[in-house]
């Protein structure tokens, strides 16, 4: 699992997942297993992300009745119209058993162009304890207005934890929580952003920030680490259209001081 996709994982996790999320990469069936993982969090029985509960289970076996796939069907290119209506009426019911009704598009660049239309109403106004996820390979192949309605995660597939980063990047935080040295916040933003792959680093970043807020004794209040946290993912996006990853990751991190 990408550090990424533990992010999201565990805001799914704690309820607080937006309710139509666009997962996108170059790896169909990395996006499928974080989508899987996704729908398993919101209605795990025993309240993890994801593990062997009867409900996890059903999932995985596509057998739990609040749990939709929309796919491809049979000979067809597109994801029908009627297809789009039969979810669009079934996410108007509450859950019959789970926390959440779950919609997996796959692949959401599948929707014809009516069909997008008839989904865009359900998204912008989304039944209580309903979670839509489209997956994609590329955003720019959906209507923009779809893409407007969705938070998007760019999803890059299995990478390997840079363990040297990961030390790094804990000093740097008990650095800032020992003193309140904001110095110490400038001086991880360097080397975040300074990283081969600062998106990658980012999201490591992101994933130790949400480790902390669920220690029995966190260093810094959780809502403050989980919003600096969520900042971070939010920030890998913006690193395509901003040139300083520097500013980017400051600008994140701003969240830890409050």
């Amino acid at each position: 699992m990408t550090t990424a996709g533990s992010v999201i994982l565990e805001t799914a996790r704690r309820g607080e997942l937006h309710h139509a999320v666009m997962l996108h990469g170059p790896a169909p069936d990395v996006l499928r297993a974080l989508a899987m993982q996704i729908a398993k969090a919101l209605n795990c029985l025993r309240g993890t992300a994801g593990d062997d509960c009867a409900a996890c289970q059903r999932i995985e076996r596509r057998l739990h009745p609040d749990v939709h796939f929309i796919e491809v069907a049979g000979e067809r290119k597109m994801i029908s119209i009627e297809q789009i209506r039969e979810i669009v009426s079934e996410a108007a019911m509450r859950p019959y058993e789970g926390r959440s009704k779950v919609f997996l598009i796959d692949p959401a660049e599948a929707l014809s162009v009516s069909g997008s239309n008839a989904l865009l109403k359900t998204l912008e106004e989304p039944a209580r304890d309903t979670t839509f996820i489209l997956l994609t390979r590329s955003p720019d192949l959906l209507l923009p207005t779809i893409r407007s309605r969705c938070q998007m995660l760019y999803v890059a597939g299995e990478v390997k934890v840079d363990q040297q980063l990961a030390a790094a990047i804990e000093r740097g935080l008990e650095a800032f929580t020992s003193k309140r040295d904001t110095a110490a916040l400038l001086s991880l933003a360097a080397l975040v952003a300074g990283h081969d792959q600062p998106s990658d680093a980012m999201a490591l970043l992101a994933a130790t920030l949400t480790r902390a807020a669920a220690a029995p004794h966190p260093s810094l209040p959780p809502d403050r680490l989980l919003a600096a946290a969520d900042a971070m993912m939010a920030a890998i996006r913006s690193l395509t259209v901003n040139a300083d990853g520097r500013l980017v990751v400051e600008g994140a991190l701003a969240a830890l001081v409050g």
